[in-house]
C-alpha cells in the first residue's frame, strides 16, 4: 500500500451502493485506497486490523448499525472521520451527530458529486478534532 493515498471505509448493506460510490471515487483519479463492506460487523474487524482516514456509513444496519460503529470509531479511533448518510434523519439522529465533533451528514438519495465534494473536504482536513 502507498502511504500516500488515503484510506477510506464504506459501509452500507447496500452492495450496489458501496460499488457505486467506490467506482465513482476511483473515476476522479485521486490517490485512494478504498474498502467496501456490507455490513458493521464487518466493519469493526477490519477497523480492529487497520487504520483509515476515512468511514462512511449507513446508519439503519443488520447487527451493528451505523450509530454503533460510529461510537466505536469515534472512541477507538479519533484520527478517523466520519460521514453518516442515511435516508432515515431525524430529529434523533441530528441529536446523536451533534454529540461528535467532525461529522459529515448526507441524506439518501444523493448525488455522488455531493457525496464527493464531503468526502474530500473530509479528507483535506489534517486531524479529526
Amino acid at each position: 500500500m502507498n502511504d500516500d493515498k488515503k484510506r477510506i471505509l464504506i459501509v452500507d448493506d447496500e452492495e450496489d451502493l458501496t460499488w457505486s460510490i467506490s467506482r465513482s471515487l476511483a473515476r476522479n483519479g485521486h490517490a485512494l485506497d478504498i474498502t467496501c463492506t456490507n455490513s458493521g460487523n464487518s466493519a469493526l474487524e477490519l477497523l480492529s486490523h487497520d487504520r483509515y482516514d476515512l468511514l462512511v456509513t449507513d446508519l439503519r444496519m443488520p447487527g451493528v448499525n451505523g450509530i454503533q460503529l460510529v461510537d466505536v470509531v469515534r472512541m477507538d479511533h479519533p484520527q478517523t472521520h466520519v460521514i453518516v448518510m442515511t435516508a432515515y434523519g431525524s430529529r434523533e439522529v441530528r441529536e446523536f451527530l451533534e454529540r461528535w465533533q467532525s461529522i459529515g451528514y448526507i441524506e439518501k438519495p444523493f448525488e455522488f458529486e455531493e457525496l464527493r465534494h464531503l468526502i474530500y473536504t473530509f479528507l483535506e482536513e489534517k486531524e479529526c478534532v
